[in-house]
């Protein structure tokens, strides 16, 4: 891809946004890069001085809007609106928007493992990258991931620097598949497809339907790998979003189906190619980690030879950060970071996944999600919850029970420690994005990490999630 001649606007200082600006310019094109934000703001502040020190120009303090006779085309950060008033102005001139994602695919000359999802697709993500460096295949952990612990990098920065040989596997968000043309991964799979980020589509159809975009161009060469156990996601609504071109691989954790992929459960077996293993030596927490360790597994098949060493990585898995962390027990009190859950069937999954009473810290910007379903299956357990955040009370009203309020993340976590007993555990599983004082997840997470830490004192503080 060369960008000889061109002027490339990129809306965002973020690290994607950053990231693309180097690209752009390594491609020999002209990239401006805008930030509504002002110059005062640190993060945008030190972004301004990056692409000062390779010579692109920043625009802060950015009033929206763009000349489609001054820029050939724009290429939005993860999470721009889709409705901006510069989007509207570059289709107007007839440009073209890309995406990170549309960007990164077209600039790479390795081939893109995706994995996109409501829930699970972090996971899987770093599992499928575990499997391939274990099986020999140099793999690159790139795309919307963040927070894991794992060695992350934006995809444009995996795109620039991979060669041929290698493979780039990436989590993809929906907003990164709304402005993709020829996107083309070699293998995909959607993890899962439940209610998420209501505040940006107008029905949840959109959802889907933006979802579903990770399999339009894919053709004969390529495969799509598929649970086909999910009610979220028939095998017929992928068929016809697909339109048969891409080869279906099905698996099914529940072992009920026959399928014909190379992974199969019977109970706690589990077969991994020709691999067996028992679930309870695998360190997998929950039956949802099952589930991802098979469409890992499935993908990875799908560009190498399976091999023992995919099978001791898997077994080697750590977890992620932010996601179901053990952080230690005090008095047989275990603490768990689950910061990244950030909608309600997480919430449900996350609880399900762990045994004995429950005290779970939720609260936050609900992204107009509908709670009821975590009320409904709340009223079956002896869980307690302890809310937090900009709107208890709607909140609590969803939830269908009058659970106490409290004024921070740090308080909820208190009470909760408080009133727990040995075996029980204090849960951090918000089901809501962050709100103040955390600017996100990664940063709520770190402050509950450190909540939990001085709770817990000098008791040895672990990460088995």
């Amino acid at each position: 891809m060369n960008f000889e001649g061109k002027t490339i606007a990129v809306a965002g200082m973020g690290v994607s946004g950053l990231g693309l600006a180097r690209a752009i310019n390594e491609l020999g094109g002209t990239p401006v890069v805008f930030d509504q934000k002002q110059s005062d703001n640190p993060i945008v502040l030190a972004a301004v001085d990056a692409l000062d020190a390779i010579g692109v120009a920043a625009v802060t303090g950015w009033h929206g809007r763009l000349d489609p006779a001054e820029f050939d085309l724009l290429v939005v950060s993860p999470g721009f609106p889709q409705q901006h008033p510069a989007i509207r102005d570059m289709i107007g001139g007839g440009r073209e928007i890309w995406s990170e994602v549309e960007f990164a695919y077209r600039a790479s000359k390795a081939p893109i493992l995706a994995i996109t999802g409501t829930n699970g697709k972090s996971t899987t993500t770093v599992l499928l990258w575990l499997m391939l460096n274990g099986a020999g295949q140099n793999a690159l952990l790139c795309g919307n991931i963040a927070g894991s612990g794992y060695p992350e990098q934006t995809l444009t920065e995996a795109a620039m620097t991979a060669t041929e040989s290698d493979v780039l596997v990436a989590e993809v968000s929906s907003y990164q598949l709304e402005w993709v043309t020829e996107f083309r991964p070699k293998v995909a799979a959607i993890t899962n497809i439940t209610p998420d980020h209501m505040d940006r589509y107008k029905f949840f159809q959109d959802y889907i339907n933006t979802k579903l975009r990770i399999f339009d161009m894919m053709s004969t060469d390529d495969s799509l790998v598929f649970n086909v156990d999910e009610p979220s996601l028939l095998e017929s609504t992928i068929e016809e979003h697909s339109k048969g071109a891409a080869p279906l691989i099905g698996f099914s954790p529940s072992g009920i189906v026959q399928t014909n992929g190379v992974t199969r459960r019977d109970g706690d077996r589990l077969w991994l190619s020709e691999y067996q293993t028992s679930v309870r030596e695998l360190p997998l927490l929950g039956e949802h980690n099952v589930t991802n360790a098979m469409m890992a597994w499935e993908m990875a098949a799908r560009v190498v030879e399976p091999n023992p060493g995919m099978l001791e990585a898997l077994r080697g898995f750590k977890g992620l950060s932010n996601r179901m962390e053990r952080l230690g027990e005090r008095d047989g009190v275990m603490v768990v970071n689950n910061s990244m859950c950030t909608n309600p069937a997480a919430v449900i999954a996350s609880s399900k996944s762990l045994a004995g009473r429950q005290h779970l810290l939720m609260g936050g910007v609900t992204k107009n999600l509908d709670f009821r379903p975590v009320g409904n299956y709340l009223a079956g357990t002896e869980h307690k919850v302890y809310l937090f955040g900009p709107d208890p009370e709607n909140m609590s009203s969803m939830l269908g029970s009058n659970w106490p309020r409290f004024n921070s993340l740090e308080e909820a976590f208190s009470a909760g420690c408080l009133a727990a007993r040995s075996g029980d555990t204090v849960l951090l599983s918000p089901g809501c994005a962050s709100a103040e004082p955390y600017a996100n997840f990664k940063e709520r997470g770190d402050a509950f990490r450190e909540m939990a830490r001085e709770w817990i004192g000098d008791r040895e503080m672990k990460n088995e999630g």
